[in-house]
């Protein structure tokens, strides 16, 4: 009887030992992984690429200003024009199963017509390529997109893997600021711009 309870309570601290020491590692894990609020993390599933051609839905979608953003390479969903005259860059990352992105996309839509000395661009960090280029033409949205499937754009930059982020480039290419949040208005936009390149 003794004996079996000295096992019981050796047991008994084992296991609260151990307990101890694992949730401390387990909390700093779950924290470090955390999104800052209103943003989305990007499923690891997204660096599998499930799309090798062009769906048709890209027929018609804006062309793109040259074949890299900020330096990275990617491919347009369209055709790629000649790159315009150096200017600075407004490059928003988001994926096709973003709540906030529906509502933010707009926005950048608007803010690309106020302001023609800036090129907007959309980046769709996710391997459906065709679910990005749907939503896309059913928001109405018209700027130049490209497709990340691999998160090639995110991990050569070192951005946060959530959506939305945006990043502005001067008119050099380099990095002037990176904002891993939901705009709501174009007034945001402009003040974030302004800021990152001021």
């Amino acid at each position: 009887m003794n004996r079996s309870l000295g096992w019981g309570i050796a047991a008994a601290l084992v296991f609260t030992v151990l307990v101890i020491l694992a949730v401390p590692a387990m909390l700093r894990a779950v924290n470090e992984d955390s999104p800052e609020p209103g943003t989305h993390p990007v499923p690891v599933e997204s660096a599998v690429d499930r799309t090798s051609v062009l769906p048709d839905s890209a027929e018609g979608r804006p062309d793109c200003p040259g074949p890299a953003v900020a330096g990275v390479e990617l491919d347009c969903l369209g055709h790629t024009a000649e790159a315009p005259a150096a200017r600075p860059t407004i490059a928003v990352v988001w994926a096709w199963w973003c709540a906030p992105c529906r509502e933010e996309m707009p926005l950048f839509d608007s803010f690309a017509e106020q302001h023609p000395e800036y090129t907007v661009v959309a980046v769709h960090a996710d391997a459906t390529t065709e679910a990005g280029l749907d939503k896309l033409n059913d928001w109405g949205i018209g700027l130049p997109s490209y497709a990340d499937p691999h998160g090639i754009f995110a991990g050569t930059l070192g951005l946060p893997g959530v959506v939305p982020v945006t990043v502005v480039t001067d008119a050099d290419g380099a990095v002037r600021g990176t904002f891993p949040r939901t705009f709501t208005s174009v007034e945001e936009i402009r003040a974030a711009v302004d800021g990152a390149l001021s």
